[in-house]
C-alpha cells in the first residue's frame, strides 16, 4: 500500500488547528478580556477564579503556539522529516526569545524602542504592551520545550508510515 505524501500534511494541519482551537478556548474561558488583544468583554466566559483548564492555564498558550507554528511550517515547507529538526529549533528559539524578552529590564528597553508609526496599526500597536504586560516565567520556557518536542514527535509519527511504505 502506497501512502500519499499529502497524508502527513493533513495530519499536521489537523493537529495544528486542533491545538490552536484549544488555545482560543484558553483565552475565551480563562483569560480576562482586558489582558487579551482584540478580545471584547462580551467574548469572555471565564471568571479567572476557577480556570477551566486548571493549573496548566498559564503555560498552555506557549505550548500551543510553538506546537502549531512548527506543524504549520512543516506542512508548507516539507511534510517529511527532512526539515523537522531545523524548523523545530527555529520556532523553539523564536518562542524562547519572546519569553525572555518579557523579563522586566528587557521588556522596558524593547518598549522604548518601538517606533511611533506602530501606533494605530493593528497588531503592531500592541508591541510595547505585549512586552510590558507580559510576565517572564520559567515554566513557559518548559512548555515551549514540551511543545517543540510534541511537534517533533507528531512529525515523526505522521511521516513514519511514508518511510515504512515509501
Amino acid at each position: 500500500m502506497v501512502i500519499s505524501i499529502q497524508q502527513p500534511v493533513k495530519i499536521q494541519i489537523a493537529a495544528a488547528i486542533t491545538a490552536l482551537f484549544i488555545g482560543v478556548l484558553v483565552y475565551l474561558l480563562d483569560r480576562q478580556p482586558e489582558s487579551v488583544y482584540f478580545m471584547s468583554s462580551w467574548m469572555a466566559f471565564g471568571d479567572n477564579i476557577n480556570p477551566f483548564f486548571g493549573s496548566i492555564v498559564d503555560q498552555l498558550p506557549t505550548f500551543v503556539h510553538v506546537y502549531a507554528f512548527i506543524l504549520l511550517t512543516m506542512a508548507v515547507v516539507s511534510p517529511t522529516r527532512n526539515y523537522a529538526l531545523p524548523v523545530c529549533l527555529f520556532w523553539f528559539i523564536i518562542e524562547s526569545l519572546f519569553e525572555l524578552a518579557q523579563i522586566t529590564v528587557i521588556a522596558q528597553w524593547i518598549a522604548e524602542q518601538v517606533p511611533e508609526w506602530f501606533h494605530g496599526i493593528p497588531f503592531l500597536e500592541n508591541t510595547a504592551a505585549y512586552f510590558i504586560r507580559g510576565t517572564f516565567d520559567v515554566l513557559d520556557l518548559c512548555s515551549i520545550a514540551a511543545g517543540t518536542l510534541a511537534a517533533y514527535l507528531t512529525i515523526v509519527i505522521s511521516t513514519q508510515r511514508i518511510s515504512n511504505h515509501g
